[in-house]
């Protein structure tokens, strides 16, 4: 009863997307603060942030087509999104991944241009055009930075304008004194201080498809299909890693349509039900 309650006290909102595929809980939480349980063909809503749990796994469509998988403890905010087919120069998605795992496949929207696409995190900006990848962001574990000076100053990072209106993702700069971020990085895995998942803190991508450029205040690198990145902070630029870092994307068999491997499985797309646009 309070699922529906929820779900139906936005119902008249205009939806950005629809879930498609669902294993275990997914929760959307609107700009104000307002919970909503999310279930199968559940609509968002631009500026909601769909957030899963422990092992769960949700794919969701946007209105052009492009599909977004979460993997589990993921937050994935829908900043901004305009898809509309009879004025393409006003399409734009600007996505920021605050925690955990997302696996991306562009649709049309992605091949407008570039900035048409975005993915924002708290170490660097992804440009995804029209490609599919992987991206997992692992936090520094706080509990090991107890006496650590600490400063999290909110900074611009991303704008994305279109025919006046501007978007700004922010990224939080993290600046950590004591530890030693800024030394020559070679390999993820010689980052040492290993977060949770098991890989040290930063942030990774994987490109299945296509061709992406990652920019920070460090600087910019691009990566082509087949190829895995790499930034341990905001000031240090992303680098090309020769092999899989760590990267582990594993949703349920249900959620593909085609035969993916361990790290790109669930590249099917299935567009939801939704014909509103929102501006």
């Amino acid at each position: 009863m309070l699922a529906l309650l929820l779900i139906g006290a936005t119902a008249g909102a205009a939806s950005v997307g629809t879930v498609t595929d669902l294993n275990g809980s997914l929760l959307a939480r609107e700009a104000n603060g307002a919970l909503k349980v999310l279930a199968l063909n559940s609509p968002f809503e631009q500026g909601d942030t769909l957030a899963t749990r422990h092992a769960a796994y949700a794919r969701v469509a946007l209105l052009d087509g492009s599909a977004a998988t979460l993997g589990p403890d993921t937050e994935l905010r829908i900043e901004k999104y305009v898809f509309h087919a009879a004025s393409p120069a006003e399409n734009v998605a600007v996505l920021v991944l605050t925690t955990g795992r997302v696996r991306i496949a562009a649709g049309p929207l992605g091949k407008l241009g570039i900035h048409s696409f975005t993915l924002a995190t708290p170490l660097a900006a992804i440009d995804i055009h029209g490609a599919t990848l992987i991206a997992q962001y692992v936090a520094e574990d706080r509990s090991a930075l107890t006496g650590q000076n600490l400063r999290w100053p909110m900074r611009p990072a991303v704008a994305v304008a279109t025919d006046g209106y501007t978007s700004s993702a922010v990224f939080r700069h993290v600046s950590m004194h004591s530890l030693n971020l800024e030394a020559p990085l070679l390999l993820a895995q010689n980052a040492g201080n290993a977060g949770p998942t098991g890989i040290p803190p930063g942030l990774y991508v994987q490109v299945l498809d296509g061709a992406i450029n990652l920019s920070n205040g460090g600087g910019s690198q691009n990566f082509s299909a087949g190829q895995f990145g790499f930034t341990p902070s905001f000031q240090q630029p992303p680098v090309i890693l020769p092999t899989n870092p760590g990267i582990q994307f594993t949703p349920p068999p249900s959620f593909s349509t085609t035969t993916g491997s361990q790290t790109g499985a669930g590249s099917g797309t299935k567009p939801g039900d939704v014909d509103c646009v929102v501006r």
